[in-house]
């Protein structure tokens, strides 16, 4: 069931995306005039077709992994004199209707970001739940409950932000600055990086330093054969005292148990709407030596460090943008990085990679993640689709500027050549992006 929801949900994002990747295409060529003879989604046959008045085929077709726009005098076999052909526009027109699919493919970032502005978002307050052992952070002097009020000179309101601010950093050396507020006072940490993360494919790029946020105490797994286990708690009970000492988050749990140094303790607990109390001897751990009872979190954050915010429809549509633009830059400073070795190419993922995330947006977050990826998917369409190959967008934009530059066409056999190469570059990288997301599931 869960492979068919990653299938189920990964064909239904590329759908909409490549829709409106071509639908931008699409909307430039008919707004200037050039006639659009095929607007398919997917390759190959045709499952599904219909003609419109004027005389589009609107294509569904087997192979839904991309689709395509044909327009009328758009190859250069086909130069044709009539004002409805492509080859007859002018340059900004023909830019325009070239670039019309990343265009808007950032449009519909800002319209998702928008709208989810508008309607309100759940933001986490960067408070710091829990600082691990022996991690950077521990090593710089942040502590736990910590709220991070800037890194490198850049406000953060929410742990989205500070993930998103430290992305830029893989693969530096050099220093990460924060700024936190602590007891109403404010301190500078600086935490010294090395090729941050160069050779590793990060998940979570605050944990990576040793931050973790406030988690509830609610039990996730219960190891076999352990304290936990043998005292009879289960997965989902929510820990509320400790030895009657109020248990707020799960780092608590950790402390409290460690204060009993092996003697047994009491915990209150909370299942299914009723209280359980249990008694418990911990276990020294040969590993860390620190008192355990075997149990992991549920990793649920803590509804206390959760704000729902609402925008106004100024605020939401200027968020949007501000959103759309940051996440193109630093997804073209990754890709940067990436291309000069700073940060492992491991980090690429292509369709395989898209259909879990999909799945698990669907599965973990539901509908607002699934909307959330939809955004980040479409911009990064939009930016590959920018990069300056031929068989792309941003190589046909490129061809049009030189030959406009130089005041005639380039020479078919060079243009040939080019779309060749173009093509074996981008079977090249799909090839190692699929072999990427297949070492991924198995590593």
């Amino acid at each position: 069931m869960t492979f068919l929801t990653y299938i189920f949900s990964f064909l239904t994002l590329i759908s909409i995306i490549v829709f409106i990747h071509e639908l931008g295409h699409f909307f430039f060529a008919r707004l200037f005039g050039v006639r659009v003879l095929d607007f398919s989604i997917g390759f190959g046959k045709s499952i599904k077709s219909w003609q419109t008045k004027s005389k589009t085929i609107f294509n569904l077709r087997i192979l839904p992994f991309g689709g395509y726009v044909k327009m009328n005098g758009e190859e250069i076999s086909e130069v044709s004199n009539n004002n409805d052909s492509y080859l007859s526009k002018k340059y900004y027109q023909k830019l325009l209707i070239t670039l019309g699919g990343p265009i808007f493919n950032f449009i519909l970032a800002i319209i998702i970001f928008f709208m989810i502005n508008l309607y309100g978002v759940y933001k986490v307050t960067p408070v710091i739940g829990d600082v691990m052992k022996d991690s950077k952070a521990e090593t710089s002097g942040l502590l736990k409950d910590d709220l991070i009020v800037e890194i490198d000179k850049n406000k953060i309101s929410s742990y989205s932000d500070a993930q998103l601010m430290l992305s830029k950093r893989l693969g530096d050396t050099g220093v990460i600055t924060f700024k936190v507020k602590r007891n109403a006072s404010f301190y500078f940490q600086k935490i010294e990086i090395e090729d941050w993360l160069s050779t590793k494919e990060p998940s979570n790029l605050l944990s990576s330093l040793g931050i973790l946020p406030p988690i509830e105490p609610i039990v996730g797994t219960v190891v076999n054969s352990s304290p936990a286990e043998k005292s009879g708690i289960k997965q989902g009970d929510k820990i509320l005292e400790i030895n009657n000492s109020i248990v707020n988050n799960w780092t608590d749990i950790k402390n409290l148990v460690n204060e009993a140094n092996g003697q047994e303790i009491s915990l209150k607990l909370l299942r299914e709407g009723s209280f359980e109390t249990l008694k418990i001897k911990p276990k020294l751990s040969k590993n860390n030596f620190n008192w355990q009872i075997g149990i992991s979190a549920a990793y649920i954050l803590s509804p206390n460090n959760r704000e729902f915010i609402r925008y106004g429809f100024l605020d939401a549509f200027k968020n949007s943008i501000a959103q759309t633009y940051s996440v193109i830059e630093n997804s073209i400073i990754f890709i940067g990085k990436i291309m000069f070795g700073q940060v492992s190419a491991k980090n690429l993922g292509g369709p395989v990679m898209i259909g879990q995330y999909a799945g698990e947006s669907v599965i973990y977050g539901g509908f607002y993640s699934f909307i959330y990826l939809i955004a980040f998917i479409s911009i990064s369409l939009g930016i590959v689709n920018l990069f300056p190959l031929p068989v792309l967008d941003g190589g046909q934009a490129l061809i049009l500027t030189i030959e406009r530059i130089l005041g005639r066409d380039l020479p078919a056999q060079l243009l040939d050549f080019s779309n060749k190469i173009g093509t074996l570059l981008l079977l090249f990288l799909f090839i190692f992006v699929f072999f990427n997301d297949i070492f991924r599931i198995f590593a």
